[in-house]
């Protein structure tokens, strides 16, 4: 019996019978090959997922015409026979683990990938120009004999999806890319049988419907779609439950509900920042199911077991789709449909997952190192059998390097200075909107009170007690330090650390009508801009740099929110190309393109970065103990660097020989 038990009852799609409603949404992995095949590392990524439970797996867009419509090169590709052997080996090891499968088709139109493409020129449904410089195109208009021979690519790729053994098959129509395009009256200004009117702009994508609903016969069909791109002029809800039933009509089984359109400001509702609101999607799907009479898939930001049950309960949608979660905890839904929901490692939506990291180019997690790394050995409990280790703070990179050596089967000891453990994740989860990253401390603490580790909370390590413990491994993950600043007076009673700030260290009496100077246009200063406004302070923002910089080494996603939350914010006024000189009890002195100027807020908060904190380290090896720097003690860097060294130091020293496990982080 489980706690969620519309959640795990079977549902049925035509002929194909999934074992429970949790899908794993789509997923540009980029762990195919440079010739668009399926590798051993793919395979491997998406059974771990299968064994995890996953009812149905869809795998990632698969270009159905190599010579137009690549978006990167590592895009899977199945627009002939010469790759399809590995699907088949990759549907036979997720049958094998226990779900069905579907692929996603998918063409990039103007938005694939120039490099990858014989003369070097995107093709669309419109000529299109960089927004930024119009008199350059990116962009041609595709021909009508071009247009015909992607709707026979769609239906080839079908029917040799369903050679190699695929339950069903979605298509891509989402996001921006070429389906989308042509339906969409912001993007399609032809005037012929493919674009002017609604009906005009359907016609692509209903041929392609056709052309498919032929090639793979009853099996079942998904259409992935935006169900508002929430664009000025581009297709709302309104439209998409007018169009749904057509779609439904020309031969598709179901809907997948997504949102956006995949540039600019459109990927906050694509991928969210982790301000949004859980769960915020799920109306639309719906709304699509009302309209439609089919079932619907609903997707992105569903991160606990109770909103997905209580959608498909109350008929909001048929199935969940999980993405970003099943990349943190690919044994999501056997977590979920055992009851231990706390064990499940939390999607935060922090988009660590979206960017390169540590010079890889494929898909990842800020807290599971071993998402794309399937085949990596595991940790096995004996290489610390009867040794000790120590770590040295309690932050992410302190917690993940504690839980895998105790999973090693060291004897761990933890020491951290503040009461509690969290360290750097606290800074970083305190601003507004960013609550979701408290869950992931949360769990990293629930993880450690359930280990073996050997707690020292409020409890400064010194070398003495180092050298006490005789330890084997040490690690240092003792974050950074305030930053020294040459400035006549910055070291006076109302100066204060943005970090401390954050952090709870200080506690200054914050109230409306107070005011305070920000000087840091970073992503910390940002944040405690927000922050103080959001407490009814008047703050002025101080950036030595160009204000087009502000936050500019925060993900892309989250930054664009951010600097325009600030924008918009009436109790912040952002200084930019500007110095503070001088502090003399409450005034401020500024340098700028101006020239110079004083203000005299009740505070100045200093956000001007952090170094690396060396210290303790530095004298435990002149006391003769050798120690791994981890995460900020190394080198400053986001929540998941810290966690990804931790796991890189342990995990050098397995045996190559074990099987790859699940971490205990």
């Amino acid at each position: 019996m489980t706690a969620f038990p519309n959640l795990f009852s079977p549902f049925r799609i035509r002929d194909v019978e999934l074992p429970n409603r949790v899908v794993m949404a789509p997923m540009s992995t980029e762990l195919g090959g440079v010739h668009g095949e399926v590798t051993p590392e793919m395979i491997a990524f998406y059974t771990e997922r299968a064994k995890g439970g996953f009812g149905l797996i869809i795998v990632e867009y698969t270009c159905v015409d190599v010579t137009t419509g690549r978006a990167h090169e590592y895009q899977l590709t199945l627009d002939s026979r010469e790759n399809l052997e590995g699907h088949r080996q990759l549907v036979d090891s997720v049958h094998a683990a226990g779900a069905k499968i579907f692929m996603q088709m998918q063409h990039s139109g103007q938005y694939a990938n120039a490099r990858l493409l014989p003369d070097g020129m995107p093709v669309g449904p419109c000529d299109a120009f960089h927004p930024r410089d119009p008199s350059r195109q990116i962009a041609r208009a595709a021909t009508d004999a071009e247009i015909r021979s992607w709707i026979d690519a769609f239906a080839t790729t079908a029917g040799l999806a369903m050679e190699a053994g695929y339950d069903g098959v979605e298509m891509h129509a989402a996001h921006g890319y070429l389906l989308l395009q042509f339906l969409s009256p912001r993007s399609n200004h032809r005037d012929d049988a493919w674009g002017g009117d609604e009906a005009r702009r359907l016609a692509f994508p209903l041929a392609v419907i056709r052309s498919i609903r032929k090639a793979i016969g009853d099996a079942p069909f998904l259409f992935r779609i935006s169900a508002d791109e929430f664009r000025e002029g581009g297709l709302t809800i309104e439209d998409m439950e007018r169009i749904a039933p057509l779609m439904v009509e020309a031969g598709v089984d179901g809907l997948h509900c997504s949102m956006g359109w995949g540039t600019g400001r459109g990927m906050e509702q694509v991928l969210e920042p982790m301000n949004v609101a859980e769960g915020w999607r799920i109306p639309y799907a719906e709304r699509i199911r009302k309209a439609t009479g089919v079932p619907v898939i609903a997707v992105g930001q569903i991160r606990w077991p109770q909103m997905a049950e209580d959608a498909v309960a109350s008929g909001q949608t048929d199935l969940v789709a999980l993405g970003r979660p099943s990349l943190a905890d690919p044994e999501w839904p056997n977590k979920a449909r055992e009851g231990r929901v706390d064990d499940i490692r939390p999607c935060t939506s922090c988009n660590y997952c979206l960017g390169g990291q540590a010079g890889r180019h494929q898909v990842g997690c800020a807290e599971n190192p071993r998402t794309g790394d399937e085949l990596n050995p595991g940790i096995s409990p004996d290489i610390g059998k009867g040794r000790t280790a120590a770590v040295i703070g309690g932050g992410p990179g302190g917690m993940a390097a504690a839980l895998l050596l105790d999973q090693a089967g060291f004897t761990t000891h933890l020491f951290e200075a503040a009461p509690r453990l969290g360290g750097g994740l606290v800074v970083s989860a305190t601003p507004p909107g960013k609550d979701k990253l408290f869950w992931y401390r949360d769990y990293l603490e629930r993880r450690i009170n359930k280990s073996g580790v050997h707690q020292h909370l409020g409890t400064a390590a010194d070398v003495g007690a180092i050298k006490a413990l005789a330890p084997a491994v040490t690690m240092v993950a003792a974050g950074t330090a305030r930053r020294d600043m040459d400035i006549p007076g910055i070291e006076g009673p109302n100066v204060l650390d943005a970090f401390a700030l954050l952090n709870g260290d200080v506690t200054p009496d914050l109230a409306p009508g107070k005011s305070a100077i920000v000087y840091g246009g970073g992503e910390t200063g940002c944040e405690t801009a927000e922050y103080l406004a959001d407490h009814g302070v008047k703050v002025t923002l101080v950036s030595r740099s160009l204000a087009k910089q502000l936050a500019r080494a925060a993900e892309g996603i989250y930054r664009g929110a951010l600097i325009a939350r600030l924008a918009e914010n009436p109790l912040v006024d952002v200084v930019a190309e500007t110095h503070v000189t001088r502090v003399d009890g409450n005034a401020v002195e500024l340098e700028g393109p101006e020239g110079t100027s004083r203000l005299t807020p009740d505070w100045l908060f200093v956000a001007q970065g952090r170094d690396s904190n060396r210290g303790l380290a530095d004298k435990l090896e002149a006391a003769g103990i050798s120690c791994t720097l981890v995460g900020d003690a190394m080198t400053g860097g986001r929540i998941g660097d810290a966690v990804h060294g931790a796991y890189r130091a342990v995990l050098a020293m397995a045996d190559p020989a074990t099987p790859p496990l699940p971490v205990a982080c």
